[in-house]
């Protein structure tokens, strides 16, 4: 078990839901805000953005000055903020902001990146994909290195596919997940443009489910083909609020 904020994550507690709005409000920062209130109106526990350097920026994205600003209206309509580091730089900056950190799937097997998350003391969120192998997962071998480095117990596993989109969820795949890191709360990052894969996950024990989400199918966003729109989010949190109460979940 790990706390985010007030809420307690891990098996035989609600499901942690993240609304992932990542880069899909490019540099507005109104967008951004509209993203949030979407996922406090669908009662996601979080919703989550990325930080880059603000010298270095490799897509749009809001400015460092706007982050704090986003961050207050969170706190304002009551949703956890949280960011995705993508620099040291944005680890240090994201310190007084976010509950806990999550690292990217890229960073996976950089040691001083997580190094230096380590050292913040705070709750530690993992993606566990990748593109450097043709499964677009790590292997076993980089998670047990990441977790050696890591070094806390204040952690959770997301099982992720670095495919964009990703459609079908391998269900033995993802049992032996949540099997060999049974002692870690375990979830999935989905990359599908629809909700079974993360309901079907959750059915078979994730505790987290990070999506990514977007004004709407035909808004022109960079994760345009692995978001879902308002509506779909909303069914999404209320199925698993369902799957929840028949596990005694609540």
């Amino acid at each position: 078990m790990i706390q985010i904020g007030s809420k307690k994550v891990g098996q035989g507690y609600p499901t942690y839901m993240i609304a992932e709005a990542g880069i899909n409000a490019g540099n507005s920062l109104d967008i951004a805000k509209q993203l949030a209130s979407i996922a406090k109106k669908a009662k996601c526990n979080a919703v989550k953005f990325q930080t880059f350097k603000t010298t270095e920026i490799q897509f749009p994205n809001i400015t460092y000055d706007e982050t704090v600003e986003l961050k207050k209206y969170c706190d304002e309509i009551g949703i956890t903020f949280l960011s995705t580091p993508h620099s040291i730089t944005a680890v240090d900056f994201l310190f007084p902001l976010v509950p806990a950190y999550k690292i990217a799937s890229s960073f996976i097997t950089n040691d001083y990146f997580i190094k230096r998350v380590r050292v913040k003391g705070k709750p530690v969120i993992v993606s566990t994909g990748s593109i450097t192998h043709e499964s677009k997962r790590a292997t076993k071998e980089e998670v047990n290195h990441f977790l050696s480095v890591v070094n806390s117990s204040n952690l959770a596993l997301l099982y992720c596919v670095s495919s964009y989109p990703c459609y079908n969820l391998d269900p033995d795949e993802f049992s032996e997940f949540l099997d060999e890191y049974s002692s870690y709360p375990v979830g999935i990052s989905c990359h599908s443009p629809e909700i079974d894969y993360s309901l079907e996950a959750v059915e078979l024990g994730a505790c987290i489910v990070e999506k990514h989400i977007t004004l709407d199918k035909n808004f022109d966003c960079v994760d345009k083909k692995v978001s879902i729109p308002p509506e779909k989010l909303e069914q999404l949190v209320e199925e698993i609020k369902m799957i929840d109460e028949e596990k005694g979940n609540v």
